[in-house]
Parts: C-alpha cells; structure tokens; sequence
C-alpha cells in the first residue's frame, strides 16, 4: 500500500541572520506561528530539451525561485515586526518604506498515511508584505486567513534550499525537527 500525506501542522519560522560561502548559516530559534490552515509550494523550473543524433539526446534543467504561500489563522504583529521590521510607537506597529525585511526559514509537517510525520524545513527565503482581505459577517461568521507568501532561493553555504525527513527506521528525530533549523543532517549527530 502506497503512502498519502495529509494534514498541516507546526508552522514554525526562524530568521537567517548570516549566509555566505565560507561560514555555516546562522538561525535564530524558530519561532511557532500557530494556526496553520494550508501551504503552497512552487519551485520555479524551466527545461530545455538538448536535441542531437537525429532525437531529443538530453533535458537540462534550471531552477529559479521556490515560491511559497503559507495560509494561517493569524500572523501576530509581533512576528509581523519581527519579519518586516516594522517600527512600533507606543503601541502602535507602522510600516514604512525604511523596513528591513528578514530572510528566513519556515518549516511544518504533514501526517503520512502510513503513521508518523513528513517534516519541512525551506531554508532561505525572504517574505513579501502580507495582503489585507477582509468581508462582512452575514448570517454566519466567515473567517479570513492571513497568506504569506515566500520566495525561496539556495543557501550560499552549501546550495541547499530545502530539507525533509519523514519518521520511520532512519529519522527518528521528528520531536527535535523544529528545535533548530535543519540545513545539514550532521544536527542531529549525537542526538
């Protein structure tokens, strides 16, 4: 019997603070963003087919962006100031044309058929303002979700732009998945 993921649970993002070629990437601790309600995942790919000998002799691919767009219950302003860098006067949070935006890393899970957990982590990728969509209550309440959507590219340090592991024989690590950003496998080395 073949798998089926299902389910979407544990939104967590962590800012990148450093990427290069010479250093290892440096992440703050990943920080859950409660209520996750979906995500989208887009890798932007273009082939190309390489014709020799009289046929199609190769496929040469190339990769852009990785675009992903997280639906949530709420993005809290505090996580909000923390991304955008929004500044914050007495309480009141204002975004401007002087803010910083972060780059960071989002990771989730989703229930596999067969038990357990598929774990993501997209590793470096920097967030666009989040759209405001809101309508009127009529007979019965109707709730909007906030979307973020977050283009992803390669880390420097070692190309890599996304990791996943699912529970069974060889990860049995999925209760420390989110405790740190996984770009290598070498975190969980002495676990």
């Amino acid at each position: 019997m073949g798998k089926v993921i299902h389910g979407l649970d544990m939104f967590h993002i962590a800012k990148l603070t450093s990427d290069s070629r010479d250093a290892e990437p440096v992440y703050a601790t990943p920080e859950p963003v409660p209520g996750a309600v979906n995500v989208s995942v887009n890798p932007q790919t273009e082939s190309n087919t390489f014709y020799a000998d009289n046929g199609a002799y190769a496929v040469l691919n190339s990769m852009g962006d990785i675009e992903v767009t997280i639906g949530v219950a709420d993005l809290p302003l505090s996580l909000q100031k923390e991304i955008f860098g929004h500044q914050e006067e007495n309480g009141v949070q204002f975004a401007s044309i002087n803010d910083n935006i972060s780059e960071i890393a989002l990771g989730f899970r989703s229930k596999v058929s067969t038990g357990g957990y598929r774990y993501y982590w997209f590793l470096k990728g920097k967030p666009q303002l989040v759209p405001i969509e809101g309508q009127t209550d009529e007979a019965n309440a109707n709730p909007q979700t906030a979307n973020l959507t977050i283009r992803f590219m390669p880390l420097e340090y070692n190309g890599r732009w996304k990791a996943q592991a699912e529970d069974g024989t060889e990860f049995t690590q999925g209760n420390k998945w989110f405790d740190q950003v996984v770009y290598k496998g070498a975190v969980f080395a002495g676990v």
